[in-house]
């Protein structure tokens, strides 16, 4: 072991600050061998090296490769290059594609934005205010922005993500200057320190208002649906968009002769003798026609039936839901 290797340096390190093996094995989450190897001249990798180096509270490059090595990387300084027909093409290529980068991003409406957590600062791509409505400054302005009632779960949200150092996403509101209201949907994924610490926050954000507003309308029908459902005195269904059964009213129970909550989810279906196959059919259908069917009631007594389906149509034509009535024979 020679006075300028890594091994010597760390010894004496070590000596100096009076501290055993075991304690620099245990703040760095290695076994004791392993630092034992280190003070006998062992590799160690970037990570652990960047670790230590904090921990002992020294210069990292200094500790691997000696006062020579650090004070080069401090004193070096940028060498201009001349700019020959290679350099040209390749500069003109880099900013071409960060030109179309930007197109497509500003094209799709996507915000990219970092949130730096030991300084509070957060920067924004330029399109930001296309997208929420103003220029973002700072995470105080943001907030007095976002919708009350969004801002409790976007928190315990931001909490989870640093506590666990694990990505997140979800949706918020932003109230505009003229008292609408606009969907965001958010991404992002946080960036450690080398010592574990979650220090940065790297997203996209790009608005959803009008499929927020589609998924609203949805709900709406759904809620007039079990409405009319619930007033009917014939047999009637609602169904999911997977023909899952989302709820069925008193006469369809009871001509059934099963309560209402075991009706739900994929049970209906299978008291079709067909397992649902022409209901199936008929909800993908643009124009559903009527047909005949028999169900099993709880006896295991089959019932004829005619069923009349209707279904809400989502963009691609598929169902969105779909309500079934059904006429005893």
């Amino acid at each position: 072991m020679t006075e300028n290797s890594f091994a010597f340096r760390l010894k004496e390190l070590l000596e100096h600050k009076n501290l055993t093996l075991q304690a620099v094995a245990t703040v760095l989450g290695v076994s004791r061998p392993a630092v034992h190897k280190w003070t006998k001249g062992g590799e160690i990798d970037y990570e652990k090296l960047r670790k230590l180096a904090a921990f002992l509270g020294v210069n990292w490059v200094w500790l691997r490769y000696g006062e020579q090595a650090q004070h080069e990387m401090e004193s070096a300084t940028t060498v201009d290059l001349p700019m020959t027909d290679v350099r040209r093409r390749y500069t003109a290529e880099v900013v071409a594609n960060e030109a179309r980068m930007k197109l497509a991003q500003e094209g799709a409406r996507i915000v990219t934005w970092e949130w730096d957590l030991i300084t509070d600062d957060v920067k924004y791509s330029s399109n930001v205010e296309s997208v929420y409505g103003w220029q973002v400054e700072s995470n105080e302005t943001f907030y007095t922005h976002v919708h009350p009632d969004d801002i409790p779960m976007m928190q315990r949200i931001y909490e989870e993500s640093i506590r666990l150092g694990s990505p997140h996403e979800f949706d918020f509101r932003l109230i505009q200057p003229d008292g609408t209201v606009r969907w965001i949907s958010s991404r992002a994924t946080p960036v450690r320190e080398f010592d574990g610490r979650v220090i940065k926050f790297v997203g996209i954000s790009m608005e959803n208002t009008a499929q927020k507003l589609v998924e609203q309308s949805l709900r709406e029908e759904r809620a007039r649906c079990r409405a009319v459902l619930e007033l009917s005195a014939g047999c009637m269904a609602l169904l999911d968009a997977d023909l899952r059964c989302e709820s069925v009213n008193d006469a369809l129970a009871a001509w059934l002769g099963w309560p209402k909550a075991e009706l739900e989810g994929e049970a209906l279906l299978k008291l079709f003798t067909d397992g649902g196959a022409r209901l199936r059919r008929s909800a993908r259908a643009k124009s559903p026609s009527p047909f005949e069917t028999v169900l099993q009631d709880s006896r295991g007594e089959a019932l004829p039936a005619q069923v009349r389906v209707t279904a809400g149509r989502r963009d691609d034509g598929g169902p969105a839901w779909v309500v079934v009535a059904i006429q005893p024979l």
